[in-house]
């Protein structure tokens, strides 16, 4: 079997979960897999040599002109390349796809918060966001249809895919992601220090990763910090890794007017190498989002054995498990309540920890793709009993 793949996020220097699921889904495809052949499509040059598989090929499909590039690239210059490519099975990993693909098509989508645009600020309605914001609202919905499959990240993923798309559940099907191999357990006195030198953090810290979507909830994660008393805010200092600039002024304004400031730290550009020693060092991570198709952090956190706090909604507690306290996300004073039995009860935390461990190893990229070479199979041999079928 020929399978193409839009991995446009192997070379896209944007990180985020994405470019994660790209590559870690890629990789172990490449892995599990030796039989079948792969064609990678990609947006632009690879920096390097990417995947050394044997059985993978890397196609340049460009699409990196402002406005219509990736729109183009999608729906003319995918298309036409998985036509000459002669490919049985094209899926594409990252919500959107070709709509006139020549052959079967498989779409990933992870989530339905594509569908609510009111989740952007006003500050990002620029016009390139409003185009964009045009085809991320109609070409999803027209591929989640015109697939063969449509592949999503968890259960409540799919029901809200079945829900508000209206695709059949037997067309949708579920592949858990996991958190990638360098996401492990350290030592934790060298964790703490690694962190002491690079960022200056004291020794003793809470976790917290923000965003540029204000889904992600930091806003009220600091109202729950500053209702924990002084003495506690003095020992215990809140971390919080921006992912993307956007919202962290209104952020540090808020901690300035809540007068926690100074128990408050931002830290930008952080790597993976970086944020594998802060969830070791750590005494626990908060994930207090309103909504997640899956929730990545959740398990790297876990995979450090760093214990976790997290909201009870979306799919949250199927990832979590027992392996978290869950709380509601729009209430702070619980959240502080949780927060401060954490840090005070050490048996807790050591408890919690191990149950961290197990649960992230319940989670990996080889199952995942081996759940997602049984659709590409699947689809490929209903495909070839339809040609049979035609022309017996």
């Amino acid at each position: 079997m020929r399978i193409g793949i839009d991995a446009r996020f192997l070379t896209h220097p944007q990180p985020g979960g994405f470019k994660t699921y790209t590559e870690q889904l890629v990789r172990a495809l490449l892995e599990v897999d030796p039989d079948n052949e792969y064609v990678l499509y990609v947006d632009r040059p690879p920096e390097s040599r990417i995947l050394s598989a044997v059985n993978a090929t890397v196609r340049i499909v460009p699409g990196t002109a402002p406005f219509v590039g990736m729109p183009w690239r999608e729906q003319i210059g995918l298309t036409m390349y998985a036509k000459r490519d002669r490919i049985d099975v094209l899926h594409s990993l990252c919500l959107t796809a070709p709509l006139y693909a020549p052959c079967p098509l498989i779409v990933t989508i992870h989530d339905t918060i594509w569908m609510f645009p009111h989740r952007f600020t006003q500050q990002q309605k620029r016009l390139k966001r409003s185009l964009m914001d045009i085809y991320y609202q109609y070409v999803p919905k027209a591929a989640a249809r015109r697939a063969s499959a449509v592949v999503t990240v968890s259960q409540d993923a799919r029901a809200a895919i079945v829900q508000h798309l209206g695709i059949p559940a037997h067309r949708v099907f579920v592949t858990y992601e996991a958190a990638a191999a360098i996401y492990q357990r350290l030592d934790r006195q060298y964790a703490i220090d690694a962190v002491q030198q690079k960022f200056g953090l004291r020794e003793s810290f809470i976790l917290a990763i923000g965003s540029s979507d204000p889904r992600k909830n930091i806003a009220t994660l600091l109202h729950a910090y500053a209702l924990l008393p002084e003495a506690i805010r003095t020992r215990h200092n809140l971390v919080i890794v921006w992912t993307h600039p956007l919202l962290a002024e209104s952020i540090a304004n808020q901690a300035h007017a809540c007068g926690i400031e100074e128990h408050v730290r931002f830290l930008h550009h952080v790597s993976n190498d970086d944020l594998i020693m802060l969830y070791n060092a750590a005494l626990f991570f908060v994930f207090p989002s309103r909504y997640e198709g899956f929730g990545l952090p959740i398990l790297e956190a876990m995979a450090c054995g760093t214990p976790v706090i997290a909201a009870n909604n979306s799919s949250i507690p199927e990832v979590a498990g027992d392996a978290a306290i869950l709380v509601d996300a729009e209430l702070p004073v619980i959240i502080a309540h949780e927060m401060a039995r954490l840090l005070e009860d050490e048996a807790l935390r050591r408890e919690m920890s191990a149950r961290s461990l197990k649960r992230a190893a319940a989670f990996s990229w080889q199952r995942c793709a081996r759940e997602t070479l049984a659709v590409y199979q699947s689809i490929a041999t209903n495909q070839a009993g339809l040609r049979d079928a035609h022309v017996a």
